[in-house]
């Protein structure tokens, strides 16, 4: 039995070995052991701890014990071998290398955050150990691998020029994130002393924190501004994890005008607020890693609640809350993926900093387009204030001039004066007036379609409610809308739903002969007639060919081909006073539901006959 466990053992031990058959052409993941028993020398692990790692990566989260490693490499060519060690974690406190030697463990090299950069073979954030091995000889090698931190291991064999390959575009994609952010950081700092405006200062303050996170993250911090001053990762990092959502946490309650619409929002946001801040000037005297885990958790509430503060906001329609939930979403990818690292799932490091870059850009830009946004509206506003009391104090200004003036004057020369001033000051007004009404009807036309609106077809519908009331004649109301709407949209694109709706409104507006016939984009891919002195059957017979004229030919858009269909709901009667104007929009849109109801592509009309306080009986 004995001799059957020895050569398992022996077995097992084979299947450890990392082999070199012929030269290394790129790089190959690093078949490893490791053992969490604590021991000064692993000739004293027992060897019943150690563990294999088939795929060359293990994450055992966060703790405070060292790690051994151990593995060996069989170069089994005729050649030299000079090769990379490489480890993708670059938060590791301290890795010493041994190769095992006249069966003792002899140290060859010590690297990590904690120790400075020149002690390394390449002086990069990196950590990397040099291996030279002779042709047919095959090495053990030991890893001591101590940490605060996360105890991530990640160790794949490469060969010398593909790495610096590998590096070099790696820190060119990072380079360009990191430049963003910078430029945008730089850009809001302009614009604040310029403007004076908080809200810039706020967002300068975020994308700069933001920057100097992925940089620490990144290794970059170490690299380049200090290697010695070991205490600051384990200060910093924590910190800036909560920092970096404090001024995010004031611009949602400005940017949302929070103070004015929900104030149990507003007590929320300032409570997080500060705890935050009190979180940012404890963690420094915390340990690392109770400071890591207690930054991570409370960031990623600090999140939620902003996002969903924000979220209830942009159901509303408010612009500038949808723009700060996609700054506040890739924030809670990273934190999401931070949280992972700290309970030890495996993630691969170099992807997971591509992932962490591309959200801390998102977040960057969009809070950078959130801020401008908003002085460009307070500008405009202001400017047009100030046009507006401009052109009141010149108005002032004239009329009194020219009233002194005329005073001076003869009074018969007085009166002819008045006489042409007045004439003058009826044909100004009459300008203004048909400026006004060309303003007013920009606003009652749809930009999209060149319709009519929403606002333009409520007004109307009351308008010809009272007409047909006084004179007794029937007003009709077809209520149309565009059948599967939403897979075009997820199909084409929201370009050729835009070109859909176009058409359909061209073909609308082409069905329509009478000066009196009204046609509004009620909302959406909606769409709504008002049709005066028009029974049931003259609406059905207009409604009927729109639908055909659409249902015919296919429309041609920037993404293919598409083929479209509509469903209209009539509702016509004569006005009276057991009606009111909303009726025939409500049994026009019940119509409209029967006629998806039974198939689409199809006219219903409601039963006039029937009291509209029974919908049911539609």
């Amino acid at each position: 039995m004995r001799l059957i466990l020895f050569i398992c053992l022996l077995f097992s031990c084979a299947l450890q070995a990392n082999t070199l058959n012929t030269k290394l052409n790129g790089y190959t993941q690093l078949v490893f052991d490791y053992s969490l028993v604590p021991s000064d020398s692993p000739e004293k692990i027992p060897v019943n701890t150690w563990q294999r790692v088939e795929s060359g990566q293990v994450n055992l989260g966060l703790g405070n014990s060292p790690v051994w490693l151990k593995f060996k490499i069989n170069n089994n060519t005729q050649m030299q071998q000079e090769l990379f060690l490489f480890n993708a974690f670059v938060h590791i406190d301290k890795l010493t290398l041994f190769q095992k030697g006249n069966n003792l463990a002899q140290t060859q090299l010590t690297l990590g955050d904690s120790m400075p950069i020149k002690t390394r073979y390449l002086k990069d954030a990196d950590q990397i150990f040099k291996l030279s091995l002779s042709p047919n000889t095959h090495y053990e090698y030991y890893i001591k691998a101590e940490t605060a931190g996360v105890m991530k291991l990640n160790l794949s064999l490469w060969q010398h020029d593909k790495y610096i390959e590998k590096k070099a575009k790696f820190n060119l994609i990072m380079g360009l994130i990191l430049g963003v952010m910078f430029a945008s950081s730089l850009i809001l700092s302009v614009l604040f002393l310029i403007t004076k405006k908080q809200s810039f200062a706020l967002a300068a303050v975020f994308n700069i924190c933001v920057w100097f996170l992925f940089a620490w993250l990144l290794g970059y911090v170490y690299r380049y501004i200090s290697d010695q001053s070991f205490w600051l990762i384990h200060t910093i990092i924590p910190a800036l994890t909560i920092f970096v959502l404090v001024p995010l946490n004031i611009l949602t309650e400005r940017i949302l005008g929070l103070h004015s619409l929900a104030k149990p929002h507003v007590a929320c946001l300032r409570i997080t607020l500060g705890i935050s801040l009190a979180l940012v000037v404890i963690t420094p005297f915390l340990s690392y890693t109770i400071a890591l885990t207690v930054a991570v958790i409370f960031a990623l509430i600090h999140v939620l609640i902003l996002l969903l503060i924000t979220g209830i906001r942009a159901q509303k329609k408010d612009t500038k809350a949808q723009l700060l939930v996609v700054c506040i979403l890739p924030l809670l990818i990273t934190l999401l993926y931070k949280g992972a690292l700290l309970f030890s799932y495996s993630i691969y490091f170099s992807q997971l900093m591509v992932v962490f870059g591309v959200s801390y850009l998102i977040s960057c830009i969009a809070l950078t387009l959130i801020a401008i946004s908003q002085y460009i509206q307070q500008r405009d506003i202001k400017v047009s204030q100030q046009q507006k009391r401009l052109a009141e104090a010149e108005a002032n200004e004239a009329i009194q001039s020219e009233t002194i003036r005329l005073q001076e004057l003869h009074q018969e020369e007085l009166e002819s004066k008045i006489q042409q001033r007045t004439f003058e000051l009826e044909v100004t007004l009459r300008e203004l007036q048909e400026k006004n009404l060309e303003l007013e009807e920009l606003n009652t036309l749809d930009a999209l379609t060149g319709l009519r609106n929403r606002r333009h077809f409520d007004k109307k519908i009351t308008m010809e409610f009272r007409r047909s009331r006084r004179e007794q004649t029937p007003l009709a109301v077809v209520m149309l809308d565009i059948d599967h709407f939403k897979p075009i949209n997820d199909e084409y694109g929201h370009l050729a739903g835009d070109e859909a709706i176009k058409y359909v409104a061209a073909s609308i507006k082409g069905a329509l002969r009478r000066p009196s016939d009204i046609a509004c984009r009620y909302g959406g891919e909606e769409f709504a007639l008002i049709l005066p002195n028009t029974d049931s059957q003259g609406a059905k017979l207009v409604s009927e060919t729109i639908r055909q004229n659409i249902a015919k030919h296919a429309i041609k858009t920037s993404s293919g081909d598409v083929k479209l269909t509509i469903s209209a709901g009539i509702f016509s009667k004569t006005a009276d006073a057991s009606l009111d104007p909303n009726q025939y929009t409500d049994w026009a849109d019940k119509a409209l539901y029967s006629a998806k109801q039974q198939g689409r592509n199809r006219v219903f009309i409601a039963d006039s006959t029937q009291s509209p306080k029974d919908p049911e009986e539609l």
